[in-house]
This record gives structure tokens, sequence and C-alpha cells, in this order.
């Protein structure tokens, strides 16, 4: 068998698409990414470690949406090709990503495989990953000058060492926060309020400072959590006041 190489020759590509453009403006549908694609998702160290409440590859995966996705250890160079080709079966494209990118958004990966399907592309390098048509990846041996496309390259961050993983948790944590406050809730000093992703807490609910809330922990609509609370795996009741507790598993009225 023919030794395939992959020769990671860059082309910068220096003009937006318009069709990418307006398609932000205009809130265009992705939902065919989802039906076409498949992600391959590598595995680095520290993939699962938890940011969150959620592993750095577990963030990754949340991104690649609805997609077909597939973990695999880190491919080499030199078998890059041959170990996609059986993925190019099922699929019109293939996105490969890195576990070690948590900050990766689903968004933000629809709107590069918008511009790799509008521009016709074959191979496509992002700040931390790659685009391929599965036709390419059944027919070609080599790559050779593969479009990069610099999309947000803040989501494909590195997390590889202390400062970097601190860094992405504390924007994680913001989306958190961000996401609860657009539905309604009071964060007061949000800074020193910690909330795991799976968390659900209701409309209305208000939450002071130094607060702690992990796992499936759900706070129903109208709460007040005053100072002092470490909830984890706990349903809070509708309308409840809670102040100073250390809560896990179970239910608070």
């Amino acid at each position: 068998m023919m030794e395939e190489t992959l020769v990671l020759e860059e082309k910068i590509e220096e003009e937006e698409s318009s069709v990418l453009s307006s398609s932000i403006m205009t809130a265009k549908s992705y939902d065919w990414v989802e039906k076409e694609t498949i992600a391959i998702v590598m595995k680095r160290p520290l993939s699962s470690l938890q940011l969150c409440g959620k592993s750095m590859l577990d963030w990754v995966l949340i991104a690649c949406g609805k997609m077909e996705k597939v973990v695999v250890e880190e491919i080499k160079e030199e078998n890059f090709l041959s170990e996609l080709k059986p993925y190019a079966e099922s699929k019109k494209y293939i996105v490969v990503l890195y576990s070690d990118s948590p900050l990766l958004e689903k968004k933000t990966l629809a709107q590069a495989l918008d511009f790799f399907a509008t521009k016709n592309l074959n191979a496509m390098i992002l700040p931390r990953g790659f685009v391929f048509s599965a036709n390419f990846i059944l027919t070609a041996d080599e790559i050779f000058s593969p479009v990069r496309k610099n999309i947000a390259p803040e989501q494909f961050i590195v997390a590889n060492s202390a400062n970097v993983i601190s860094q992405c948790f504390e924007v994680l944590e913001q989306r958190i926060r961000d996401f609860h406050k657009t539905n309604g809730v009071l964060l007061l000093g949000e800074q020193s309020i910690f909330i795991d992703a799976d968390v659900e807490i209701g409309a209305g609910v208000i939450v002071e400072p130094f607060n702690v809330l992990k796992g499936t922990t759900v706070i129903e609509e109208e709460c007040h959590l005053k100072s002092g609370n470490v909830i984890i795996d706990t349903v809070v009741k509708k309308g409840s006041v809670v102040a100073g507790k250390r809560l896990v598993g179970g239910e608070e009225k």
C-alpha cells in the first residue's frame, strides 16, 4: 500500500465569503451541517479534565451538536488520510477536531463548514483542526496547499497549560452565567458565583455572592439563594430561601 502523507503547505484565505457574512446577519439555518458532517475528535492529554461540570472532551462534543461523532486516539501525520477514509463513506464532509479545544462553540463550527461548502473546497485548516470533503478523502493520496480559515481563533485555544486551562474555565463560567441571566436569573456579585453546566435555574431566582451550584442541581422559580451555599445534585423547590447551607442530593423545601 502506498504510504500516504499529509503535506501542510498552508494557503492563506484572504477574502471573506460574502455568503458567510450575510448568513451571520440573517441567522441562517445550519441544520444541514449536522446531517452531512461527521466529526472526528482526537483525544489529547487532559481531555478528561473537568471544567464547569463537563470534561474538555465533552465541551468539544457539545460544539459538534447532532453531528455523527467519533472519538479516536490522535492520528499520526503519516497515517492521516488512510485512517480518515473509513469515515468518508456515509457523510459529505469530515471535520477533525482536538479534545483540548473546550471553548469551541457550535455556531462557529457551523459557520466554518458553511464557508467550506460555499467555496466548494477539498481541504481546509482551522485554527485547531481540519475540514475535508469526503470525496476528496476517498480519492486523495496527499493533501497539498489546503486553505486556511482563521475563524474565531480564540475558540480554538489549546488548553494544555495551567494558565490556559484557568482562562478556559473562566470563559466557560461566564458563558454559563450569561445564559442564566438571559433567562431571567439575577446574579449579584456574579464573579463569586460558580455554576456547573448541567445546573438548571428558573426565572426570577436571586443568587447572592459566594454560591456554588454543581452537578444536576435544579433551582426552581423565584428562589432566593443567600450567600454561602454549596448545593450539589439537589432540587431546591419553588420560592425557597436558602442561606449558608451545604446541600448534597435530595430536595430542599
